[in-house]
């Protein structure tokens, strides 16, 4: 049931942000208006759903440097050549806005930019919540620069990357410890190949597991 009422509750701020971005066309100006909507979403539905978040604590954030979302191609993962994991990279997808207070990540928002209007997509994300607040506090200390977010379709797993480290959970690795990016794109290719070999003809007809 609480499963429930949380999927409910973020369904409700989900649409709510997207409705009131729609218009804008400045990214701050659109993050503004996330915010605050998204302050008061949680007081009017703090006695009814528990997002574990303070109001008080997201009105009082402060935006760090967003950071670009990108899905990895499957299919350019199966011939990885070792050209660097921008390689296989596709067209950045949106941008996640994380809300930082003392060096930590309060909550996300993200933004989409569709036909030159930026519109918020996504309210209370807890797992980049959770995994950025992992990360050495020297990413957080320096804003994020440079950092983007991967996400692995099939393999369901994200990845932090930044300056030919990485950082994720994949394979019960720690999200704290970064490792050289190169040797996890070698990693992910053999998976890659071994879901391929599972799986093939569902993936080559799009049915890409999540």
């Amino acid at each position: 049931m609480k499963t429930l009422r949380t999927i409910i509750g973020v369904a409700l701020l989900f649409f709510m942000g997207q409705a009131v971005a729609q218009s804008n066309d400045n990214l701050e100006q659109t993050l503004e208006k996330g915010k605050s909507d998204l302050v008061e979403a949680l007081k009017q539905t703090g006695e009814q759903f528990d997002f574990g978040i303070d109001p008080e604590a997201v009105k009082n954030a402060r935006a760090a440097r967003p950071l670009a979302f990108h899905e990895v191609s499957f299919d350019q993962l199966l011939e990885y050549n070792q050209n660097g994991i921008a390689s296989v990279l596709k067209p950045e997808h949106k941008k996640i806005v994380p809300l930082m207070s003392n060096n930590m990540v309060v909550t996300t928002i993200s933004i989409s930019n569709k036909e030159g209007k930026y519109q918020v997509t996504d309210l209370i994300n807890h797992q980049y919540e959770n995994d950025l607040n992992q990360l050495p506090a020297e990413l957080r200390e320096n804003n994020f620069e440079n950092l983007k977010v991967v996400y692995v379709p099939n393999l369901n797993t994200t990845v932090y990357s930044i300056n030919g480290k990485s950082y994720t959970d994949y394979g019960d690795r720690s999200l704290r410890q970064g490792m050289d990016s190169e040797v996890l794109m070698q990693e992910l290719k053999v998976d890659a190949k071994k879901f391929q070999e599972a799986y093939g003809t569902p993936a080559k007809q799009g049915k890409l597991l999540n």
